[in-house]
């Protein structure tokens, strides 16, 4: 097969054809230290494939350790109170909200940093403090206007406006209004809310930050409503891995997720304000520490004057602040920046962007299909995402989680589904809104694992970069989609066979088809109806067996169903083990998923998590009164059925399958 430009495939997989993306050196690895950055500060995750880098960041080894080192040698008291350690706190999150700024060029003039639970509580602290107008006979009201490629929390704003007759007005990118009668701003107009994101968390499209003041004078508008028009910038996605100077492009409100950048803290976000449109905020809520003064038997209250102070309710989680200091350290140490960061990150996914489009069966069909905005991929176009699904050799979907399986197996890692922006899932996959509900009527709900319905793919996979990424990253991914889909294994490699079926095992809970699947169609057509039918019938016996042979039965349009097989799964799931004749209980059959695998933290691990677990075999000897359980390459362990021990093991609860 022949890749892009006449180029052999084995080839786009060199470090050559790699390099040919670097313009010069500076581009890729941080003059050379990317693979001693891996081996020093990322050792922990040893032969694995990260690539959801927009999910999260990876946290250095030497943040944690410069945090830790600080904690340890320093006391940090409430801010709230007025004693030495607590003046340390205050100041040292006082210093980290000047290095934020710093960070985005900005200064405490300008703008302030107010630190909430992540970008998510940044979007709704907006909508709860943005001066909305309700619509009215003498007013049309305030407007908010949203990017229809936006996350869900920042759609999520309408269900507040909502609630105060506030119009909300969904905007798809070539809808935005080029206008030649420029607004000026009269504050006695209502004000308006504008809000879409630097990047798409969807397929990566950066969207012009010009908008930013073209939108504020009225050259471009979301929708013709006139009034004065503020913006509110989700950069989560996008200051992942490129710089933000809010001295160039001046939004009025930016929300973003510091585990995006650093990989620690979690739960830790800004929202950051433009100090000229603080005297317009309003806010009802008022928590500890955001007051100046107030009666607890009158309605009089008095807010702080400072901004942060006055938005911040209770105590901040000023611990995590204080790691911050440490993530901006190490990662300027590291990489020597965000501009840094943008090139390297941009090499990487420009190389794989071009191999993933080359990559075509030997009948032509191409391997991949991109969702992407534009084929041009430069700095300030597309970030270091790349959306896809896989295609079989006649052009059908292959299902994302079928995808995810394999490439667990292969210890790879990304995310799949429509990431928190239906919008732009719904755009670059062709669902409609009465697909949407079709497919929820039919089970499907964001997050899970049903893939494909009625032919069309419900989500899709994505793939991401980050500082901490390098070629062999980008090389084993692509060599995983070659070797699984292009080289496909021969049925004599039974290990590679395997890796074409990464869950093998029929479970408990699945689908007629998919267990119709598992078993490569061997499974008995009425399976189920025989269980169920066997089951009520033996309300009344402690037990009884079930063994491979014909049953008469009623309300069958044969007569009689054929038991050909029975298996049984003592360990959730791990391997099947088939027997012609077996117990039953009032519970099922004896031992059938009795046990599961709990990691330190007690929580069960399934092949979802953990594929390999199929390999895991268990056998269970009645007369012995034991189970047996083996693995390629390690001894058998044999558990007793009865535990007539003294020693109590900890009492563990996991909800399975939505069961506890």
């Amino acid at each position: 097969m022949e890749g892009n430009n006449d180029i052999a495939l084995d080839d786009l997989l060199t470090p050559n054809y790699f390099q040919s993306f670097c313009s010069n050196p500076c581009d890729y690895g941080y003059g050379g230290t990317i693979e001693e950055i891996r081996r020093k500060e990322f050792s922990r995750i040893g032969d694995m494939t990260y690539l959801d880098h927009a999910g999260t960041a990876l946290f250095p080894q030497s943040l944690l350790d410069g945090y830790v080192k600080d904690l340890s040698e320093n006391v940090y008291g409430n801010p709230h109170s007025q004693s030495v350690v607590s003046r340390l706190t205050h100041e040292t999150v006082e210093h980290i909200r000047y290095r934020i700024l710093q960070h985005f060029n900005a200064t405490a003039e300008e703008y302030t940093v107010i630190f909430t639970a992540g970008s998510t509580a940044g979007l709704k602290l907006v909508a709860e403090i943005f001066p909305w107008t309700q619509t009215s006979a003498q007013s049309t009201g305030s407007r908010f206007c949203y990017l229809t490629d936006n996350h869900t929390s920042a759609i999520g704003i309408r269900g507040i406006t909502k609630t105060i007759n506030v119009s909300s007005v969904p905007v798809k990118p070539e809808d935005m209004i080029l206008s030649d009668n420029h607004q000026q701003c009269n504050h006695h107009h209502p004000m308006h809310l504008f809000c879409y994101p630097a990047q798409s968390n969807f397929s990566g499209t950066k969207y012009p930050l010009s908008w930013i003041e073209e939108i504020k004078k009225g050259k471009l508008l979301p929708t013709d409503t006139p009034g004065c028009w503020l913006v509110l910038l989700d950069a989560a996605s996008y200051v992942c891995t490129s710089p933000l100077d809010l001295s160039v492009y001046q939004p009025d409100f930016v929300t973003i997720s510091f585990y995006k950048i650093f990989g620690f803290p979690t739960g830790l976000g800004a929202l950051i304000v433009a100090n000229q449109v603080a005297p317009l905020l309003k806010k009802n809520y008022f928590g500890g520490g955001t007051a100046a003064a107030y009666l607890a038997g009158e309605d009089f209250y008095m807010p702080r004057e400072s901004l942060s102070d006055r938005y911040e309710d209770g105590t901040i989680s000023f611990l995590d602040i204080i790691s911050l200091k440490h993530g901006f350290d190490t990662l300027d140490r590291l990489t020597g920046g965000m501009e840094v960061i943008r090139k390297h990150t941009h090499t990487l996914a420009s190389y794989t962007y071009s191999v993933l489009s080359a990559l075509h069966y030997p009948n032509g069909t191409p391997v991949i299909h991109i969702y992407c905005d534009t084929e041009v991929r430069t700095l300030d176009v597309q970030g270091p995402i790349i959306n896809f699904n896989v295609l079989d050799e006649n052009g059908g979907i292959i299902g994302y989680s079928q995808v995810s399986k394999l490439a667990s197996l292969h210890n790879i890692h990304f995310r799949t589904g429509c990431f928190c922006n239906i919008g732009a899932c719904q755009k670059h996959l062709g669902i409609s809104n009465v697909d949407v509900k079709k497919n929820l009527v039919a089970g499907h709900v964001c997050g899970d694992d049903r893939d494909v319905i009625n032919g069309q793919p419900t989500g899709s996979i994505r793939i991401s970069f980050g500082f901490m990424s390098n070629f062999g990253d980008a090389r084993i991914f692509l060599k995983f989609l070659v070797e699984c889909f292009l080289k496909r294994p021969t049925k004599q490699d039974s290990t590679k066979e395997m890796l074409l079926q990464p869950n093998p095992i029929p479970a408990k809970h699945d689908t007629k088809e998919q267990q119709d699947h598992h078993t490569n169609g061997k499974l008995p057509e009425d399976f189920c109806i025989l269980n169920n039918h066997y089951f009520n019938n033996i309300s009344n016996v402690n037990s009884c067996t079930c063994e491979s042979r014909n049953i008469a039965t009623k309300g069958t349009n044969n007569g009689t169903i054929t038991l050909t097989s029975i298996y049984l799964y003592p360990i959730k799931s791990c391997a099947k083990f088939q027997v012609s004749q077996w117990p039953v209980t009032k519970q099922g059959l004896l031992y059938d998923r009795n046990w599961m695998i709990v990691n330190d933290n007690g929580v069960c691990i399934s092949q979802k998590q953990e594929p390999n677990l199929c390999f895991v075999c268990p056998t269970i000897d009645l007369k012995e009164n034991i189970m047996e359980v083996e693995a390629k390459g390690m001894d058998p362990i044999a558990i007793p059925l009865v535990d007539d021990s003294s020693v109590k093991g900890r009492i563990c609860q996991n909800k399975v399958c939505g069961d506890r």
